[in-house]
């Protein structure tokens, strides 16, 4: 599922996480920390400088079947990558 940005900007954050200055592997290792404390059905925006993270992370999480990724929004060189957890 890929939310317009606007509908993603709209949608409740139940956990947000800052991965900026941070490259892979450890901006995926944030992702999956906060997915893990995350409640099924509950959204987690990690936001990042790292345009590589906008690849890694939804892969590994679509793989490993542990959360739905409802899009990314870039702005200013910042990207907010939205997961709701499975």
């Amino acid at each position: 599922m890929s939310l317009k940005a606007e509908e993603l900007k709209g949608l409740e954050i139940n956990h947000h996480v800052d991965g900026v200055g941070e490259v892979c592997p450890h901006t995926l290792n944030i992702a999956l920390s906060a997915l893990k404390k995350a409640k099924p059905g509950e959204v987690v925006v990690e936001e990042t400088d790292h345009s590589i993270a906008t690849k890694t992370i939804p892969a590994a999480v679509k793989m490993n079947k542990i959360a739905e990724v409802l899009g990314i929004v870039e702005e200013n060189g910042l990207y907010k990558i939205y997961l709701r957890k499975l």
